[in-house]
C-alpha cells in the first residue's frame, strides 16, 4: 500500500501522539498528518537546491502554514535525510517506523523517519541522456532535433524532463551547453547530462524574393535584409514607415524563406513555423481575422512547414508530411472551399497528399507530387492548369504535366521544369509568357523552344526568369509592365555568366552574380542598375557601422 494511503488509514492514531506533547510545544504532535507535509517539502527543497535541507526551518518556504505544524520535538538529521522525533513511546515509535518503512530506525530517545518512501524508491536509478541530430556541423539555420531514447528509468516511465538551453535552432554563433535531468515515476531525479555544441555561421546569400514593392535578401546565416514602401506594414517591422534602402531588422532573424503577395508577405522560420504581415482584407494573413498587421505574427496551426508560397490574395504552406494548407481569398476556388467563402485560418486541402513542392499563381495553385505528376486547382480561365479545358476547378485535378521536377505558377499561366531539364507551359500567352510566339493561350502543355538544361524558374505576373544548370540566365514575357514590348522568346543576359541568387517581381529581375554584383534588369537595353553587394551578412553590418561612425 502507498505510504499516503497508509497514513490516511492510520489517521485515527494521530491523537495518540498528542499525549507526548510537552507544555513547551506550540501544539500536539500529529505525525500521521504532518510527516507527509515535511516529506514533500524536503523533496521540493532538494529539487530546487540539488541538496538536502539540514535545518527544519529551511523547509519553511515549501510549507505554506509552517508555523501551524512546527513542533520543537521535530528536527532534521545532520545529513538531512531523516525527520527526527523526540520522546515517542517505544511501541508507538516501532509502529510508526513499520508504517513508514524504508531506512527508518530508532536511536535512543529519537525516532528517525526516512524522507524517502520505500514504496517510491526506484529499483533502477534514473539516468538522463540525449543525442543531437545532425551530429556534424551545426549552423545558425540548422534545425536541431533531440533524441532522448537513451534515457533510463524504472519501467521506462519518465514523468518529467528538465532542459537547460534546449533550442531547435540557435540564431547566433558560439558554444552552447545543453543539459537534461529526468524524473521517474517514483519522484527521483537523475543527475544532469550535458552536451556542448558549437554553432557556426554559414557565409553567403541564400535567396532573393520580391513583389509589389517588397524586397528581401536572405543570408545563409538566417539574417535578412529588406526594403520596400511598407504602406500596409507588409515588411512586418512594426511600423508603416518605408525602407528605401536595404536594412537589417532583428525581428527577421531565423527566417529562411519569404513569399510576397499583393500587399502582404509570409515568412518561414528554420523551425518550420510561418509568420505573416501586411494587408488582410481577405484573410490572407491566416491569423483568424481580417485586420491588417504591421508586425510579423505567427499563423497558428502550421507546424513542420518546409515551403511557403503566396498568390495574389491567398497563401499556402507545405509541411514535411506532404500536406498542403491554404488560406485567404477563395473567389476562384483557390481554397477549394464553398464558393465565395474566404478563410482567415489555414485549411488543409483534402485529396492533396504526397506533395513535394507547391506554387501559387494569381488565383490558382499547383502541387507537385513525388511521382512527377502535378495537381492543380482554382482559376482556369485561360487553361493555365494544363488539363486541356477551361473553367475553374473546385477539386484537386491531375494535370497533363508529367515527369516534372518543379512547378511555377504565374498570372493566369503555368510553367514546369521536367526531370530532363525542359520547360512546358499552359495558359495565357498574350505577353509571350509561355516563351513562344503564336497562340494567345494554350490549354495543353507545350514545350518552350530553345531552352534546355534548365535548373529552375522564377515566375511573377507575366514575366519568367530562367536559370540553367550552369548558372546562365534567360528571360521572356512582359518585362517592366505596359509600354514595354514583350519578349517573345527566351533571351540570355549576355553580361551575366553565373547567377547564384535571383528573383523576379513581375516587372524587374534581380540577379546576383558570382562577383557579388546585383543587377536590376528592367529592360534589354543593357543600361541596368548594378550594385556591389556583401556576400556575408557581417560585412554588411560592418559597412553600416562604419558609415554611422
Amino acid at each position: 500500500m502507498e505510504i499516503f494511503g497508509i497514513l490516511f488509514v492510520l489517521g485515527s492514531l494521530a491523537s495518540a501522539f498528542a499525549l507526548f506533547s510537552k507544555d513547551k510545544d506550540k501544539h500536539p504532535l500529529d505525525v500521521y498528518k504532518e510527516y507527509p507535509i515535511y516529506l514533500n517539502a524536503a523533496q521540493a527543497y532538494r529539487e530546487a537546491n540539488s541538496d538536502f535541507a539540514k535545518d527544519l526551518k529551511q523547509l519553511k518556504p515549501y510549507i505554506p502554514e509552517f508555523d501551524k505544524i512546527y513542533n520543537e520535538r521535530y528536527d532534521l538529521s545532520l545529513d538531512g535525510k531523516f525527520l527526527t522525533i523526540a520522546d515517542l513511546e517505544k511501541g508507538e515509535a516501532e509502529k510508526l517506523i513499520n508504517d513508514v518503512g524504508g531506512e527508518s530506525y530508532i536511536n535512543g530517545r529519537y525516532t528517525y523517519l526516512t524522507l524517502r518512501r520505500l514504496a517510491d524508491l526506484s529499483k533502477v536509478s534514473p539516468v538522463a541522456h540525449f543525442s543531437i541530430r545532425p551530429e556534424g556541423k551545426i549552423s545558425t539555420t540548422t534545425l536541431i532535433s533531440y533524441d532522448t531514447s537513451g534515457c533510463v528509468a524504472e519501467d521506462n516511465e519518465i514523468v518529467e524532463m528538465k532542459w537547460e538551453n534546449k533550442k531547435n535552432s540557435f540564431s547566433e554563433p558560439g558554444f552552447y551547453t545543453i543539459k537534461l535531468k529526468i524524473r521517474d515515476k517514483n519522484g527521483n531525479w537523475s543527475d544532469s547530462f550535458e552536451k556542448e555544441i558549437k554553432v557556426t555561421e554559414l557565409p553567403g546569400i541564400r535567396a532573393l524574393e520580391s513583389y509589389d514593392n517588397s524586397f528581401f535578401m536572405l543570408y545563409n546565416n538566417g539574417k535578412v535584409l529588406s526594403r520596400g514602401k511598407n504602406e500596409n506594414g507588409q515588411l512586418g517591422i512594426g511600423s508603416l514607415n518605408p525602407m528605401m534602402t536595404l536594412s537589417y531588422q532583428s525581428i527577421h532573424d531565423g527566417i529562411v524563406e519569404a513569399a510576397c503577395g499583393e500587399g502582404f508577405n509570409i515568412f518561414r522560420t528554420v523551425e518550420g513555423h510561418v509568420y505573416a504581415a501586411g494587408t488582410n482584407r481577405y484573410g490572407e494573413l491566416g491569423l483568424g481575422d481580417k485586420a491588417n498587421q504591421k508586425l510579423i505574427s505567427e499563423i497558428w496551426g502550421l507546424e513542420n512547414i518546409k515551403q511557403i508560397s503566396a498568390g495574389k490574395r491567398f497563401g499556402a504552406a507545405l509541411d514535411i508530411f506532404g500536406n498542403v494548407f491554404v488560406w485567404g481569398d477563395n473567389s476562384d476556388d483557390q481554397l477549394m472551399m464553398e464558393e465565395g467563402t474566404d478563410s482567415v485560418y489555414p485549411v488543409k486541402l483534402e485529396g492533396v497528399s504526397d506533395i513535394k513542392q507547391i506554387s501559387c499563381g494569381s488565383n490558382f495553385g499547383l502541387a507537385l507530387k513525388y511521382d512527377g505528376t502535378v495537381v492543380g486547382w482554382g482559376d482556369n480561365t485561360y487553361g493555365q492548369l494544363g488539363v486541356g479545358y477551361k473553367g475553374r476547378l473546385a477539386e484537386p485535378t491531375i494535370t497533363l504535366f508529367t515527369n516534372v521536377k518543379s512547378v511555377h505558377a504565374g498570372d493566369r499561366f503555368s510553367l514546369v521544369v521536367t526531370e530532363n531539364g525542359r520547360v512546358y507551359g499552359a495558359g495565357n500567352n498574350a505577353y509571350n509568357q509561355l516563351g513562344m510566339r503564336g497562340k494567345s493561350e494554350m490549354l495543353f502543355p507545350q514545350e518552350v523552344p530553345k531552352v534546355k538544361d534548365v535548373e529552375t524558374l522564377r515566375v511573377k505576373e507575366s514575366l519568367t526568369l530562367m536559370i540553367n544548370t550552369m548558372g546562365r540566365v534567360s528571360v521572356w514575357g512582359n518585362i517592366n509592365g505596359p509600354g514595354q514590348k514583350p519578349i517573345p522568346e527566351p533571351i540570355d543576359f549576355p553580361n551575366i555568366t553565373y547567377a547564384k541568387a535571383y528573383t523576379n517581381n513581375g516587372k524587374k529581375c534581380f540577379i546576383i552574380d558570382g562577383a557579388n554584383i546585383m543587377y536590376i534588369i528592367s529592360d534589354l537595353t543593357g543600361k541596368n542598375e548594378r550594385h556591389e553587394m556583401y556576400e556575408n551578412f557581417r560585412e554588411f553590418i560592418e559597412s553600416v557601422d562604419s558609415k554611422e561612425s
